[in-house]
């Protein structure tokens, strides 16, 4: 069974992680590790800087359990962590995301241009 929680530590209630349950094992990502997450053919990939963690959900699963205030959607294929965000290139198209200190990019579609806008902007 496959499944993603968060789970809040209570020494410090501030970190928070992502526990990852497959058949191959059980992963703990802390949220602020994780640049964003992408999905194709069903399957969503967590990046983080260093590593790439596939799991077997839709993307809409997965954005059920993340914090709405760090985490939100820039195209139907991306959940974005809004603290990692370092620019936006908007002469793309689609629009760029860069990540501060990682050569990964994400996407913002046209409909998305005007929440992510307001979101960075916060």
């Amino acid at each position: 069974m496959n499944t993603i929680s968060i789970i809040e530590h209570t020494d410090n209630p501030h970190l928070l992680h992502c526990q990852l349950q497959t058949p191959k094992g059980i992963y703990n990502i802390p949220l602020n590790h994780i640049l964003f997450i992408e999905c194709s053919q069903k399957k969503s990939f967590i990046h983080t800087n260093s590593e790439i963690f596939t799991l077997p959900l839709p993307l809409y699963r997965i954005k059920e359990v993340l914090p709405p205030h760090l985490f939100i959607q820039t195209h139907r294929s991306f959940l974005v962590n809004l603290n990692h965000i370092s620019h936006i290139d908007k002469q793309t198209d689609p629009w760029t995301i860069f990540f501060f200190q990682s050569e990964k990019r994400a996407y913002i579609s046209r409909n998305s241009r005007q929440v992510i806008l307001k979101a960075v902007s916060d």
